[in-house]
């Protein structure tokens, strides 16, 4: 777990150095439940609660490298320490959606999740994405459906 943190914080501080132009850089949230909070402390309020495999935007890091500035699917933003954060890629639902038994939109539906629910990416084929819930789900849901990220870029 260390050397995933180290990881991701080296990221991070890579993210940095980058123009403001670059295209955007995710990590998802790493452990079963995690707060995004007001400032880069845990003295700060909660503003919101994610849960593992929720897709961040990363977009600046604390002065004691310690905290990640971040935006969720729908623009809230907040500070989460770097240690719940992970490399593994997540995405979350835009909308309400189904998952289906194979990448086809007229495949049967294995379940349905609600808008923002954090999905774990495991494979593409097409416009589908294989994912699972990390508790025994899996299935496919369409590309167009999700925000996040497929690959961890360093």
């Amino acid at each position: 777990m260390r050397n995933m943190n180290k990881a991701v914080f080296a990221f991070v501080a890579m993210f940095l150095a980058v123009n403001s132009f670059a295209a955007a850089k995710f990590a998802s949230v790493g452990v079963k439940e995690g707060n995004v909070r007001k400032c880069a402390s845990t003295k700060c309020g909660v503003k919101f609660k994610v849960w593992q495999y929720t897709p961040l935007e990363m977009l600046s890091v604390s002065k004691d490298k310690q905290w990640v500035e971040v935006k969720d699917f729908e623009g809230y933003t907040g500070w989460i320490h770097k240690d719940l954060l992970t490399e593994t890629p997540g995405l979350s639902a835009k909308v309400d959606a189904n998952i289906r038994q194979s990448p086809s939109g007229s495949a049967d539906v294995v379940w349905v999740v609600e808008k923002g629910y954090p999905l774990k990416f495991l494979k593409k084929q097409g416009s589908w994405l294989k994912v699972t819930d990390g508790q025994g789900l899996t299935g496919w849901i369409s590309a167009s459906l999700t925000w996040g990220f497929l690959e961890y870029k360093k």
